[in-house]
């Protein structure tokens, strides 16, 4: 229940002489608010009148007794008992006075979480931290009230966060590809980024030469370690085959000897035409592929149960790190139940396998570039006219067989041959 009066503040006297009115609404066993009528006075109202010395009294009294009667109409509802203080007066505001709400402008935070809404899952995860590093660093940033100097302390923030330089730099990116997609959308029409550069350090190919990739195919490693070095290495026989490809392709998409897949990364860019690439099964990976088949209809039996790809590869990622001798030495209390991995390619992932499928063709086997990169799945490698379509799988079986019998032996056999 509510009760409502009026009340005139003669503490905000202005230089005429007159005060502010307010219609004052007070819930039972609640708070309180106070509603501006728009209306002044000379002193005091006498009842509902404004007093004689008040210019126009007797219209500004019709009017303030207008006010009174559309608030007891809204407080009368009974729909208005379940709602809160701040909501009563936002439903008087616009029923009585006709005052909208402003319409509250979005953070870049918020811009964020907007942008990543438009995104697949995985992706919606990377902006979820980049939502999360903004909202951080400055919460009340606006799509307009972002400059060049707030991306700069933004990069230097992530950096005395520990973050490296391209890590920032990928924030920064994120960034970039919000205010891209709010200016098409209408939503805004500053960018920062016309004149600022993101400052990124050129990152180096994680490969490994042909002689560490056979000792990690050679190595004695542990049982629980045997599956992440051949998912390993079934990448390394498909070209450099991206994890998270590998791990997407359904039990079909093995024809006649060859892999078709589309590219996650290609699909996900919104082309209009994407190219599938298609890759030879070369007898090394035809032997893991058979080790490893899924009964949920994947080509790998590594996603069976699982709800996604990514925690597989994490745990990918650190066995193999763990590839390598290890001893047992006493843990906190002095028993001896710690296990110390030595490993043999401490710095290795997942992705090293394309790295180094690309670096043994063109550095080892003098394979030409564009043959590489229809071998990786590389856009610009296929601008070429439909009727040359056939050579270019040729090429690419032939180097894939090329660098796959290198590492299989002795390089004097294979410089024997010649590039396709």
């Amino acid at each position: 229940m509510f009760k409502f009066y009026t009340f005139v503040d003669t503490k905000k006297m202005d230089d005429t002489g007159e005060s502010p009115v307010y219609i004052v609404v007070r819930r039972k066993g609640g708070g309180r608010f106070w509603l501006s009528t728009g209306l002044m006075s000379r002193g005091k109202l006498d009842g509902l009148s404004f007093s004689a010395g008040t210019t126009n009294g007797r219209q500004r009294t019709m009017v303030l007794c207008r006010y009174l009667q559309q608030t007891e109409l809204v407080l009368q509802r009974e729909d208005v008992e379940a709602m809160t203080d701040a909501e009563v007066k936002q439903e008087l505001l616009e029923r009585v006075f006709g005052v909208m709400p402003k319409a509250r402008l979005l953070t870049l935070a918020e811009n964020v979480a907007a942008f990543a809404e438009t995104k697949r899952e995985s992706t919606r995860v990377l902006y979820g931290i980049t939502e999360r590093k903004v909202a951080q660093f400055d919460a009340r940033a606006t799509l307009e009230s972002v400059d060049g100097q707030w991306l700069e302390r933004f990069r230097q923030w992530c950096l005395d966060k520990g973050m490296r330089i391209n890590g920032a730099g990928k924030e920064l990116r994120n960034i970039r590809a919000v205010f891209n997609w709010a200016r098409r959308q209408g939503r805004t029409a500053n960018y920062p980024f016309l004149d600022y550069s993101i400052v990124e350090e050129e990152t180096m190919p994680n490969n490994i030469s042909v002689e560490q990739l056979r000792q990690l195919r050679d190595y004695a490693c542990e049982p629980w370690q045997e599956k992440y070095r051949d998912f390993f290495m079934l990448s390394f026989y498909l070209a450099g085959m991206n994890p998270v490809d590998l791990l997407t392709c359904r039990a079909d998409a093995v024809k006649d000897g060859h892999l078709h897949f589309v590219r996650q990364k290609t699909n996900k860019q919104g082309q209009r035409k994407v190219r599938a690439v298609v890759l030879p099964v070369v007898a090394e990976a035809e032997a893991i592929i058979s080790r490893y088949r899924s009964v949920e209809g994947w080509l790998l039996s590594f996603v069976d149960g699982r709800t996604d790809y990514h925690s597989f590869l994490k745990k990918a990622n650190e066995a193999l790190k763990k590839i390598g001798p290890a001893e047992i030495v006493p843990d906190r209390v002095g028993k001896m139940r710690k296990v110390v991995y030595h490993p043999i390619l401490p710095d290795i992932t997942m992705y090293t396998a394309r790295y180094t499928f690309g670096s043994i063709a063109a550095n080892d086997l003098d394979i030409s570039e564009r043959t590489i990169g229809m071998c990786l799945g590389h856009s610009w490698s296929k601008n070429v006219t439909s009727r040359y379509m056939a050579n270019d799988q040729r090429k690419v079986d032939m180097a894939v067989m090329r660098v796959v019998e290198y590492v299989g032996a002795e390089a004097a056999v294979v410089q024997q041959h010649t590039e396709p």
